[in-house]
């Protein structure tokens, strides 16, 4: 076994567990993180794959088997989950199991050994939603540590630790003390049915709650006359789960990068004063642009006690003083299965990201990085990606 890499951070590797730490709080740090409904699976799942894959020396193609089955598993758990949550985060709630299947698939733990990691995991089940409502940093730090709980508790099982059967469904399982959940649906469609084909790629780097009101906001602005200084009140229509997570007052008092990611009132603010919404919206800078604060003051969330959707549908209507009122509503997730990316909005997104690594990736560096990824499942021990043998110099672009 091995040390694995902190992504993008000058070669440094450390130990699977943290490194899975570090890597999944960077993929959650700015909220550009892919989604499977109400949960982020690749989040927790893929760090943990990878991290594992260097440590043993597995094969590309193990690593992605570890990683889909992981990412299938912690979908199918929350998708089985009934009724409203409390306002547990998903991910944190269940991510644990996913980075324990993608270790353990990999640690080529038994059926029972895997079985107790599972356990194991449950025993560190944790993770609210508290942290959106009040837009603080332990929000991005909650996928790190379920994903370094599950990859934890592999090792604990691989070593001997022993954890309940029904840690799950049991008596005082996750379910009874969580969510109730009907774990039969988790295995309905299995091998058929891939959610892991459901997962949506966000076109924009804020909770996904606000997505479907921010491409409603855009649909309108791109009619046109829309002068900012003719709108009376932007009203926002959104279901009870948005708004318990995007639809607090704006307020200045938590975290700033975290604030413009959960605030639904922000979003639609810059998208009416910048017409967009990219990482540098989200700056702490960003939110005291001229005109934000005044704008802000002129928009109002309202819950539809109808919808009981999670992520869309959501309505706008902007009231202009000459009397005019622009309506737009967008019905489907933006980036989901059933409304994917353009190519362009894809292209747009990676290069934005690309520019963000510090130094910034050159359009080279970043097809070389991509032409390997594309061949991942060749790569016959994940301790030699970063070392591509058509020029070896992939660490040094990526990383220098």
């Amino acid at each position: 076994s091995g040390p694995s890499k902190v992504w993008f951070a000058n070669g440094a590797s450390r130990d699977a567990i943290d490194a899975t730490f570090i890597n999944t709080l960077h993929a959650a740090a700015l909220d550009f993180d892919s989604l499977n409904r109400a949960v982020h699976a690749d989040l927790v799942c893929l760090p943990a794959a990878w991290a594992v894959a260097e440590e043993t020396g597995a094969s590309g193609k193990a690593m992605l088997t570890a990683f889909i089955g992981a990412a299938e598993i912690t979908s199918r758990l929350s998708r089985a989950a009934i009724g409203t949550s409390k306002g547990w985060s998903g991910t944190s709630l269940y991510g644990g199991f996913g980075s324990a299947v993608a270790a353990g698939k990999q640690m080529d733990l038994s059926a029972l050994q895997l079985r107790h990691a599972l356990g194991l995991a449950v025993s560190q089940a944790s993770g609210t939603q508290q942290a959106n409502v009040e837009q603080v940093l332990s929000k991005r730090l909650q996928p790190a540590l379920a994903a370094r709980s599950g990859l934890f508790s592999a090792r604990l099982a691989r070593a001997g630790a022993s954890a309940p059967a029904q840690a799950l469904e049991g008596r005082f399982g996750l379910r009874a003390l969580t969510q109730p959940g009907d774990d039969a649906a988790v295995l309905n469609g299995l091998w058929s049915d891939w959610q892991f084909l459901d997962t949506g790629l966000k076109r924009y780097p804020v909770c996904a709650c606000s997505h479907a009101a921010i491409q409603a906001c855009l649909s309108i602005v791109a009619r046109g006359d829309v002068a900012i200084g003719n709108i009376v009140n932007v009203v926002a229509h959104v279901s009870p789960f948005m708004a318990r997570l995007v639809g607090s007052p704006f307020s200045l008092d938590g975290d700033p990068q975290v604030t413009a990611q959960f605030s639904l009132q922000y979003h639609l603010a810059s998208i009416l004063l910048r017409g967009s919404l990219g990482l540098e919206d989200i700056d702490a800078s960003a939110l005291h642009a001229e005109g934000i604060a005044d704008l802000i003051t002129r928009i109002e969330v309202k819950i539809d006690p109808h919808n009981n959707h999670e992520l869309a549908p959501a309505r706008v209507e902007l009231s202009m003083r000459n009397g005019t009122r622009h309506v737009a509503t967008c019905n489907t997730l933006p980036g989901s299965r059933d409304s994917p990316l353009a190519n362009s909005d894809w292209n747009s997104k990676l290069h934005e990201c690309a520019r963000r690594v510090q130094p910034a990736l050159s359009e080279a560096k970043l097809r070389t990085l991509l032409e390997r990824i594309d061949e991942i499942e060749t790569v016959n021990d994940m301790r030699t990606f970063w070392n591509d043998p058509r020029d070896n110099v992939i660490e040094d672009q990526v990383c220098r």
